[in-house]
């Protein structure tokens, strides 16, 4: 039967009438949520619910994952790790061509390094020489961890992989290379179910890396050597032709230079400058001396005689200005201006006067000369050097092509200085054969295994495993759409749940059904009270007269309440009449003891009276009438006036009237009992009434006008139902424990 989610139930119109006239009003209405939405996401409390409910299916998954790592744990043969230690420094600087000249170029950074050299350690090319040298190709190739995992999961290698790179592969699968924290240490490490093959591949691989390293030196050092003498020969006659071109350029042109790159005509035409310049110094101290000679006046004759060239005139002049101060001295301190003193000075000075003009012209001549002459050697400087510049410049394009080659000579000379210089340190080092790689140990048998480890291997398992049940139990928790709260019973029909009886542990079903009289004490005859009392606020009327228990589907535990209730009605003095209309399968004359030989079918059939048909049992206050024999056709006894006529007279004479019916789902007989009684309760057991059977349920119910007064959860798990706590935190101390049976 299809069910809409996505359609709410419309609430029941028409109320239900008590004998005595009065209306018993519709509760609630119903208006179920779809079908399978969730509530609001989930929360810590519900996570703990899921596990809690589903936790034999999380244990169950648990142990078959640590059975299955055990199981391949036991299949896979033990494998040992061998482990060697080398020493890898940094390299020395080496040789890179660049323009056809070689260049000392620095190493990259540690970390590149040592990482390019753990992948050399790894690569194929080693591999294949260590599989070559110690003839693995021939033994068998499951020599490692991989391959005996491989073989225990019964995998075979692909069919279009050759015997060499399957090898390979393998080989490189169990090789796992380590460097040493802040080290220059590599740790070589090779995993084989053979331990000494593991040793043996540990070395022979530490072995072959460095012979593989110093090979690759000495053919670097080999090819640079080569190059070198190659390069050298090459550069060496370069120069040699360019001091050739050099030297006959200089010859044909005739240009010689000195040490420091000047031609013969620049040092001249530097010389000649030097002497133009003093000569015009010359001849402008000359030309000064005369003018001011010649301006002299002849009243002062001694700056003639200091202008002279001679000794002799020069000390003439000199002792004039000292006399001349004398007297002008004296005539001051004098007042007669006529002392003797005076007029000797006065014939000195008048003396040497006339010794100085008689020869002031001859002075005056010599200085004339000097400066004609100073004149003249310039201008014979000016000319020479007009000369010398004139044939400079016509040489200037030879000294450029000169200049030139010349450049060309020197840049020969430093490539051939440098050439000869790294060939004698690439020959060096070819000779030298060192080896920044050095094995510091060596790799020894090892006797106690690497792998499988039990201990590890279970703790995955464990985890695994745990992962896997919550997530199976989660997966069935989603995919389960069987009610399991009261939170979520309410939100499915919208009616309000009467009441929530625990889940019974070690009772059989006999038991169960009389436990609220066997164990008045018990958590679900506490239960049963609670359920009384919620009934006795059920309605605006008190508790309804007659009560129609049913479910969706059989086995949820109707009988079993319809008792108990009854039961807890009894024991507060009431008088209660419980009555089998399950026609089909009865099971209250089992419950009680009674034998069903008479009963309800014999009286809607036309045997017998009402008052006759009801027996007391084992609870006081409490008579029941069984179903009688089964008959053909329940439904059309039940719709019978007899069935309506048995309601009304038992009314007058009982308090409570309960109605132990069969379930909905595929039966039309609860759909006249529910309309016959004053209130229907629908049971719904916890973890097995599916929300699909439930709402077809209130669709059918409906339907006949049935007035559903609320829902019972029963079989609540109190471990994995944390409101079934909330409702019920107190309860009486007992002794009964319950179990999982359906009644």
């Amino acid at each position: 039967m299809s069910i809409d989610s996505n359609q709410r139930l419309p609430s029941r119109v028409s109320n239900n009438q008590l004998p005595n006239g009065q209306v018993v009003p519709h509760p609630s209405t119903i208006y179920p949520e779809e079908l399978l939405t969730p509530s609001g996401g989930l929360n810590l409390k519900d996570f703990i619910g899921i596990l809690s409910r589903r936790k034999w299916l999380v244990a169950t998954t648990v142990l078959l994952t640590l059975l299955a790592v055990i199981l391949i744990t036991l299949m896979i043969k033990p494998v040992y790790r061998a482990s060697s230690t080398i020493q890898i420094e940094r390299n020395a600087a080496g040789l890179s061509s660049t323009n056809g000249m070689l260049q000392s170029v620095e190493s990259r950074s540690d970390k590149d390094f040592h990482e390019t050299q753990r992948q050399l350690i790894q690569s194929k090319t080693l591999a294949r020489r260590v599989i070559n040298q110690l003839g693995l190709d021939a033994k068998d190739t499951s020599f490692g961890v991989i391959a005996s995992i491989k073989n225990a999961l019964g995998v075979t290698p692909q069919a279009d992989q050759s015997s060499k790179e399957r090898t390979e592969a393998l080989f490189l699968d169990n090789l796992t290379v380590q460097p040493v924290s802040n080290s220059q240490l590599v740790q070589i490490n090779y995993d084989s179910t053979d331990p000494k093959l593991a040793a043996d591949i540990s070395n022979a691989i530490a072995k072959t890396f460095v012979r593989t390293n110093l090979e690759k030196r000495f053919n670097v050092a080999t090819y640079s050597t080569e190059f070198l003498t190659e390069q050298t020969k090459e550069v060496r006659e370069a120069l040699e032709r360019s001091e050739q071109a050099l030297n006959a350029y200089a010859l044909k042109h005739g240009i010689i230079q000195d040490n420091e790159g000047e031609s013969t005509d620049t040092d001249s035409l530097k010389s000649l400058s030097q002497i133009l310049v003093g000569a015009q110094r010359d001849r402008i101290q000359a030309e000064a001396l005369l003018a001011q000679a010649q301006n002299t006046d002849s009243q002062d004759p001694s700056t003639i005689a200091i202008l002279s060239s001679d000794p002799k005139m020069q000390d003439k002049g000199t002792l004039l200005v000292q006399l001349v101060a004398e007297r002008n001295a004296l005539i001051q301190k004098s007042s007669s201006g006529t002392s003797r003193a005076i007029r000797r000075l006065d014939s000195r000075i008048t003396k040497l006067r006339a010794e100085i003009n008689a020869s002031a012209s001859t002075v005056i001549a010599t200085l004339k000369i000097k400066a004609e002459s100073a004149a003249t050697q310039q201008e014979l400087i000016k000319k020479q050097l007009s000369t010398l510049k004139s044939t400079a410049i016509n040489s200037q394009g030879d000294n450029i092509r000169y200049n030139t080659l010349n450049r060309e000579v020197e840049s020969n000379r430093i490539i051939y200085t440098e050439l000869l210089g790294q060939y004698k340190s690439a020959k060096v080092a070819g000779e030298n054969g060192t080896n920044n790689i050095t094995i510091i140990d060596k790799a020894g048998v090892p006797y106690d295994k690497h792998k499988p480890r039990l201990r590890n291997n279970l703790a995955f398992g464990l985890l695994l495993g745990l992962m896997l049940g919550m997530g199976a139990a989660f997966l069935r928790e989603f995919m389960d759409d069987t009610l399991k709260s009261s939170d979520e019973l309410e939100r499915i029909t919208g009616l309000p749940v009467l009441g929530l009886l625990p889940n019974v542990k070690s009772q059989s079903d006999d038991q169960i059904a009389l436990l609220a009289h066997v164990e008045p004490r018990s958590p679900l005859a506490e239960a049963i009270r609670s359920l009384r009392t919620s009934l006795k606020f059920s309605t605006q009327y008190g508790a309804p007269r007659v009560t129609f228990i049913t479910s969706s589907n059989p086995s949820e535990g109707k009988s079993s309440i319809a008792l108990n209730l009854a039961t807890a009605y009894a024991q507060v003095g009431g008088k209660v009449l419980l009555i089998d209309a399950d026609l089909r399968n009865p099971s209250i004359h089992h419950l009680l003891k009674l034998d069903n030989l008479e009963g309800l079918t014999n009286y809607l059939a036309g045997a017998g009276e009402a008052e006759n048909i009801s027996r007391p049992c084992l609870i006081k206050q409490l008579r029941v009438i069984t179903s009688g024999p089964i008959p053909p056709d329940p439904v059309e006894l039940l719709s019978g006036k007899r069935m309506q006529a048995l309601l009304d007279g038992s009314a007058e004479e009982f308090d409570h009237i309960i109605i132990d019916g069969p379930p909905v789902i595929g039966l039309a007989d609860a759909l006249v009992l529910s309309n016959l009684a004053d209130a229907t309760i629908l049971s719904v057991q916890a973890g097995k009434t599916r929300k699909a059977s439930l709402l077809a349920t209130l669709k059918r119910l409906e339907r006949t006008s049935g007035n559903i007064i609320g829902t019972l959860l029963s079989r609540v798990d109190q471990s994995s139902n944390p409101e079934y706590s909330e409702d019920s935190y107190y309860t009486y101390t007992s002794s009964t424990k319950y179990n999982n049976s359906n009644t």
